[in-house]
């Protein structure tokens, strides 16, 4: 069995509209077919391989640059971005803390040109507009700002001022034991020596390669966009404290705009619109439409009503009304979907641990949303173009889980909540799906469409190799780093009583 794509991208080829590759990583490998059938596999270990060989034939590397030590252990990707021209892929390993760049050839192989490893574990990456920086924010609430491409000087220049570091000294209370103290203060003194008597503490890694820190928030950043208005950039971030901040883009990032207040729960993420509006969405009940220019929040989405809706209407009779827990949603996706010039904007949301996608139509008059049957829990969103000159969503459907569930295991077509498993004509699914396809009618409703199912069969079928079984359990470690990999926006919610 293998693990669910927990990321896909794709790119459509400008110059002829029904060519298009589509990217997904599964674990720690990515996949990536193009439009004509070609298929490649990239994995940090056949990768590693291939450095070893190199390295015996004492060749020059060319471009390829390395920026850290290989690491034994393979690391999980937890993102991915695409540069516009289709030439360029981004992504983030966790275990790692890495940003991999790689370069995409014709055939849509992928040739990694560097890995830089932060300091901190980044939550969301992007590029600027001109595509030439990656902007990454991490788990600690600061924005890095990277070269795409990392040159040979930056590295030497960065290596001198780690090289010029402070001599460590040992830590020494100014207090003795035979000071008068509060119980307080007497307990920390204790913490204090108990520390002392370990040794120095280990010195915090320094990146030896260009980094310039943006900007910095008080709380963890879960999502960041970059937009340019009238020869203006601007650097927009979420954070877990219910925050929206818009700043400048470089050399002015530290001058703040201003903040899009109004959500009352964790911002997971934002999604940027072609019509230059801005959708935030999270823990709240709603999605939040904002005029981000200005700040002003110009409409609500109702997500969990038409989320609720959906819940009960394909819940077993017998079933619990979540034991009298409130409904709650977590959103994982916001996808604005690739269409005509319309004064609408139509958009997809994946909330976490739900096998559904809820169609909203931003701009419309009427802001009530549909609710998207699937065959398991929605992971990923990516379009690519189709012979009718619209677009097919290819939604990434976890095949470990069961539907409504981020813990259970199994195929068996119902979860702890009851959720049914929506099969066609009640056939036995003896694998549970890893894609499923879905087209947009001219009523603006979406269905299942069997189209890609052939032309993507190759991709359904790579991807890293899970040890996890329905039937015996698999091993607990790899299922609880599986659930990590997958399931880990509904961590960001406070629980109640706890200090902001």
């Amino acid at each position: 069995m293998n693990s669910p794509y927990q990321c896909l991208v794709s790119h459509r080829n400008v110059n002829d509209s029904s060519k298009w590759t589509l990217f997904g990583a599964s674990g720690s490998q990515l996949v990536a077919q193009t439009s004509t059938g070609a298929l490649s596999v990239w994995s940090q270990k056949n990768e590693q391989t291939i450095e070893h060989e190199g390295d015996e034939t004492q060749e020059p590397p060319g471009k390829r640059i390395k920026l850290s030590p290989s690491q034994d252990q393979t690391s999980n990707f937890s993102s991915l971005i695409l540069s516009s021209n289709g030439q360029y892929l981004v992504g983030v390993t966790g275990e790692d803390k890495c940003i991999r760049v790689f370069k995409v050839s014709a055939e849509g192989v992928l040739h990694q040109l560097s890995e830089r490893c932060m300091t901190r574990r980044p939550s969301s990456i992007t590029l600027t507009s001109d595509e030439s920086t990656i902007l990454c924010a991490d788990k600690f609430g600061d924005v890095y700002a990277l070269p795409l491409f990392p040159s040979a000087d930056d590295e030497q220049a960065e290596t001198s001022v780690a090289n010029d570091k402070p001599e460590e000294k040992d830590f020494k209370p100014s207090a003795t034991v035979l000071t008068v103290h509060s119980g307080r203060n007497r307990r920390t003194l204790e913490e204090q020596l108990k520390q002392k008597a370990k040794g120095p503490l280990k010195t915090k890694e320094v990146m030896t390669f260009r980094h310039d820190l943006l900007l910095g928030h008080v709380s963890m950043l879960t999502d960041l966009a970059h937009a340019q208005v009238e020869g203006r950039s601007y650097i927009l971030t979420a954070d877990r404290d219910e925050h929206i901040r818009i700043s400048r883009g470089v050399p002015q990032a530290h001058i703040i705009e201003g903040y899009c207040m109004g959500h009352e729960e964790f911002v997971s993420r934002l999604c940027l619109t072609p019509s230059g509006l801005l959708i935030s969405g999270g823990g709240d009940s709603s999605l939040f439409v904002w005029e981000w220019t200005s700040q002003r929040l110009i409409e609500k989405l109702p997500l969990r009503d038409t989320a609720s809706e959906y819940f009960n209407a394909h819940i077993d009779a017998d079933a619990s009304q979540l034991d009298g827990q409130e409904f709650k949603v977590a959103v994982s996706g916001i996808y604005s979907v690739p269409g005509d010039d319309s004064e609408t904007t139509k958009i997809l949301v994946a909330c976490e641990g739900l096998p559904a996608l809820f169609s909203f139509d931003v701009g419309a008059a009427a802001t009530r949303g549909a609710s998207i049957p699937l065959r398991g829990n929605a992971l990923a969103v990516a379009f690519v173009p189709n012979s009718q000159g619209s677009c097919t969503a290819v939604v990434s459907i976890d095949n470990i889980h069961k539907p409504g569930s981020t813990t259970e295991l199994g195929s068996d077509g119902v979860s702890s909540r009851g959720f049914a498993f929506f099969i066609e004509a009640n056939a036995v699914l003896q694998d549970a799906p890893r894609l499923q396809y879905l087209s947009q009618l001219d009523n603006g409703s979406w269905q299942e469409d069997s189209s890609l199912t052939q032309v993507l069969a190759g991709f359904a079928e790579q991807g890293n190799a899970l040890d996890v079984e329905a039937g015996n359990g698999g091993a607990a470690p790899e299922r609880k780093t599986l659930r990590d990999i997958l399931y880990s926006v509904e961590k960001l919610r406070k629980r109640p009583g706890a200090e902001d």
